[in-house]
């Protein structure tokens, strides 16, 4: 989880930009890391959001099964050297953004850890 997770720190912001231009690769891959980041925050807040973990776990489920393809492309962005190297210094400049998320995880994990379904929800967004 660390692994997916520092990448996610290492964040995006949106870019808004011209619209009436292809994104440069480098900000292409940054727009797949900002989604990928904010599908982790939709994942994470909804377990935070639950009472009990196995309330939890359905919520992060529903929110991942939502998501899906926003951690598929993330994790493909993740594997992929180059496109990743295009993202790294918009990702390094925005890294403050996304701060307290692996915190947040690591205290949801920590919770819930007996739960079986929060936990499988962590595993499916470091795998989709």
């Amino acid at each position: 989880m660390r692994r997916t997770v520092t990448c996610w720190l290492l964040g995006t912001v949106w870019l808004s930009g011209c619209k009436d231009h292809a994104p440069s690769s480098a900000e292409a891959a940054a727009q797949v890391a900002d989604r990928g980041w904010h599908a982790h925050e939709l994942v994470v807040a909804a377990g935070e959001a639950a009472k009990t973990c196995a309330e939890a776990g359905v919520a992060m489920q529903r929110e991942f099964v939502a998501h899906r393809q926003e951690f598929v492309e993330a994790i493909a962005l993740d594997k992929d050297k180059d496109r990743l190297r295009a993202a790294t210094d918009y990702l390094e400049a925005h890294q403050d953004r996304y701060a307290d998320l692996e915190t947040r995880m690591e205290a949801l994990s920590d919770r819930c850890a007996s739960d079986t379904t929060v936990q499988a929800a962590f595993r499916q967004m470091e795998s989709p």
